[in-house]
């Protein structure tokens, strides 16, 4: 997670990368999956960063995980 040392703060925004780790999905699959509406959508940060909100990568994650246990 980005984790300020100074601050002790977790930030409301996940990087691309660390949506790929949070997901265990391929940086171009979340970019296009976002695009077509199957991801949340991205915001632009300075910089030109994209980054996603935290807590709708959790909740889409959270989503996969009970569709596949009602599925199982």
């Amino acid at each position: 997670m980005t984790k300020d040392s100074k601050l002790d703060v977790i930030s409301p925004f996940v990087h691309v990368a660390e949506a790929v780790t949070m997901t265990n999905c391929a940086r171009t699959t979340i970019l296009k999956y976002s695009s077509l509406g199957l991801f949340p959508q991205s915001v632009r940060l300075l910089g030109g960063r994209i980054a996603f909100i935290r807590a709708d990568v959790q909740q889409w994650v959270d989503d996969r995980l009970a569709a596949a246990k009602g599925a199982a």
